[in-house]
C-alpha cells in the first residue's frame, strides 16, 4: 500500500473516530451488544452489524472475512472502527465494497 492510501485511509479513520466511533487498535467492541462496525482488509471495506456473543466465536475466528475474524482477530486488517448501535433491534448483516480511495 502507498504512502498516500495509507493517509486517506487514516484521515477516513480519524474522521469517524471524531463522530463517535472506537478504532479496533484501541478496543475490541463488547461481545453482548450489538455493534456497528467499518473494517479494511486487502482493499475492501467490510461494514456490517454483529452481536459477538451470537456467533460461533471458534469457527469465525479462522476465517477471513467473518466478523470474530475482523473485530477479535484484526489479522490483516488495515484500518477498522465500531461503535455500539443505537437500535439493538437492529437486523445484524455484513456488506462488503470496494474502497471509495
Amino acid at each position: 500500500m502507498d504512502d498516500a492510501t495509507r493517509y486517506r485511509l487514516t484521515t477516513w479513520r480519524k474522521r469517524l473516530e471524531r463522530r463517535g466511533r472506537v478504532s479496533l487498535r484501541r478496543s475490541r467492541p463488547p461481545g453482548n451488544r450489538l455493534v456497528e462496525y467499518h473494517v479494511i482488509l486487502q482493499g475492501r471495506l467490510i461494514s456490517g452489524r454483529v452481536r459477538l456473543s451470537e456467533l460461533d466465536r471458534d469457527a469465525g475466528f479462522w476465517q477471513p472475512g467473518s466478523p470474530v475474524y475482523l473485530l477479535e482477530r484484526c489479522q490483516d486488517v488495515e484500518e477498522g472502527v465500531w461503535r455500539v448501535a443505537k437500535d439493538q433491534a437492529a437486523a445484524p448483516g455484513q456488506l462488503v465494497r470496494s474502497i471509495p480511495y
